[in-house]
């Protein structure tokens, strides 16, 4: 009879003696790699370092160059904006009337420095600050996108104050323009290591320059009576980097001295000599590292969706004017399969970038048909929103999904709220409106999420059609028991009345909120004053306390994990 102690132990003699042989192999390895290194160690690790410099400059002059695009991409649209609000299907008459309307205008609208008529593509009457006044062009006129819009470089040749000239064109000899300073679309100040070396440039898509920002213009700018010498490190061996316009017919280039980016890691170079001492760490490091890597986040997300592990959460959300229960917004979690529980910002980043977001929502979606189907046949009030992301938005699949997944489901299509979130700008916002009336063909509503926080803004309530408005936490956060307005919460709220749109806000918390909110006409609101998002059964448990709006009020008790607060 074999001795499983004697077994153990023989087991776990074997198994120290392959520990032992892995760790001579691992050693063998470090000693072999460290020698290799100790050859060429300072080529080495200024090559690396050369590598990773190049990159951290090339990252730095990408986020600064699409900043700068997307701030005059916002200014430029807006000269629209304001153009589309004039008298663009006939020549006005210049009048007191019409230089007024062009004088509130500019007010309202701060990035326009004038507004008025041009005629032959300089001189502009009916000027908002002034009677007349002409523009010396700087480059040639560009057509965008659309025939009736132009674009030009000019100066101002009263004040000699330099910008881009956006035109509306009425007739072949006059249009409707707007004036936007140069120093709007490139910032003259920036907050980084590199403040004293970038050059930026805004241009025409004929490569002829708005305006440039360098070194020296800014050396000038500050000094104009000094005389120096420019450095010739400003424009020795300089990383550059150039984003184009999808929408308009601008170019933001933008340009960085390699020197500045090596220089600003100048203490790390000088331990390029103990680079010998560093090598076996380094060595250690990799391996360690190697051994504790976690696994790639796109294959655990892809995998945990197979696996079916994201699960929908309800957020009840209530009629603070009645005080019933509205509906919930659906709200994922990753429930792993020990148990625990993340929220979205563990990993939604990584979905919508990988494109698994489609997916998971059509899980999520799966689910809440199953979860709510019962209860909400019985109660036909009640709502429940679902997240969408830009990529929906792309084709009519997620109309097809919808029918599929909540057709022939106790939720009916009324029933529906499908939130458009700002996460990431829509590319097509025609195609976006397309598909979003197919959905509202159905029955369905689609709300605006985070009202004025991403990057549609209000011109998406004004372009797609939006039936719901979501006030974002970060300005009901700012009312207190002292507040007497709130100007963005406000003007939301009248907005959505002249619209007949309803309002909801967001991470309520306190008292306070609640009675501000429901002072200014909100109609309904989520967040922890109520309840935070709940699994399925206590969800189901509270539609089947409080009974929906078209059931007889209830209390509400107080706020816990499990239950929701009272609105009275």
């Amino acid at each position: 009879m074999v001795n499983p102690l004697l077994a153990a132990a023989d087991y776990s003699l074997a198994r120290e003696g392959k520990c032992a042989l892995k760790n001579r192999f691992r050693s063998i390895i470090l000693l072999f790699l460290g020698v290799v290194l100790g050859i060429f160690p300072v080529f080495a690790a200024h090559i690396a370092m050369r590598d990773y410099l190049m990159g951290r400059g090339e990252r730095f002059l990408d986020q600064t160059a699409q900043r700068t695009l997307v701030r005059a991409e916002t200014f430029v649209q807006e000269a629209i904006d304001v153009f589309s609000a004039l008298p663009h299907f006939r020549v006005p008459v210049c009048d007191n009337a019409l230089q007024e309307r062009f004088r509130g205008m500019m007010l309202r609208h701060s990035v326009l420095h004038d507004v008025g008529l041009i005629y032959n593509g300089e001189y502009m009457y009916c000027s908002s600050i002034k009677e007349s006044t002409s523009f010396q062009p700087t480059s040639s006129q560009v057509i965008g996108a659309v025939d009736h819009l132009s674009y030009r470089a000019v100066r101002d040749s009263l004040t000699g104050k330099e910008g881009l000239l956006v035109q509306w064109h009425i007739t072949e000899f006059v249009s409707i323009g707007g004036f936007i300073l140069v120093e709007n679309f490139v910032p003259q100040g920036m907050q980084t290591d590199y403040v004293d070396f970038y050059r930026i440039s805004m241009k025409l898509k004929n490569n002829e320059t708005i305006t440039e920002s360098t070194p020296v213009s800014r050396l000038r700018q500050r000094a104009p009576f000094y005389s120096f010498e420019p450095d010739p490190n400003w424009v020795k061996d300089l990383i550059t980097h150039e984003v184009n316009s999808s929408r308009y017919p601008l170019t933001v280039s933008v340009a960085l001295p390699f020197s500045a980016v090596w220089d600003s890691f100048g203490g790390v170079m000088r331990v390029v000599d103990g680079l010998g001492i560093l090598t076996g760490a380094l060595i250690m490091f990799f391996f360690v590292r190697m051994g504790l890597r976690k696994p790639d986040p796109y294959v655990s997300l892809e995998q945990a969706i197979k696996r079916k592990e994201f699960v929908p959460y309800y957020q009840p959300i209530l009629d603070i004017q009645s005080g019933r229960l509205a509906g919930c917004e659906v709200l994922v979690r990753w429930r792993k399969p020990d148990g625990t529980i993340l929220s979205p910002g563990h990993f939604i980043d990584v979905a919508e970038a990988s494109g698994l977001a489609l997916p998971m929502t059509a899980l999520l979606m799966e689910q809440v048909a199953e979860d709510l189907s019962e209860s909400y046949a019985k109660h036909p009030n009640l709502k429940v929103a679902i997240n969408l992301f830009n990529k929906h938005f792309e084709d009519l699949a997620i109309v097809r999904e919808v029918e599929q997944v909540f057709g022939n489901s106790g939720v009916r299509f009324e029933q529906l709220v499908l939130e458009v979130t700002e996460r990431l700008p829509l590319e097509n916002l025609d195609r976006a409106r397309a598909i979003i009336a197919r959905l509202q063909e159905l029955g369905i509503r689609v709300a605006l999420d985070d009202a004025g926080t991403g990057h549609g803004g209000f011109a998406y309530l004004q372009k797609l059609g939006m039936d719901i408005i979501k006030i974002d936490k970060l300005f009901v956060d700012t009312i207190t028991a002292e507040t007497e307005t709130v100007p963005i919460i406000d003007s939301l709220s009248q907005m959505a009345k002249g619209m007949d749109m309803v309002v909801v806000a967001e991470g309520v918390e306190t008292d306070e909120q609640l009675d501000y909110l429901r002072r200014s006409g909100i109609d309904e609101a989520q967040g922890f004053l109520f309840s935070p998002a709940l699994p399925a059964s206590a969800y189901l448990q509270l539609v089947g306390a409080l009974g929906g709006k078209n059931q007889k009020k209830k209390q509400i008790p107080a706020a816990n994990k499990d239950n929701v607060k009272t609105v009275s």
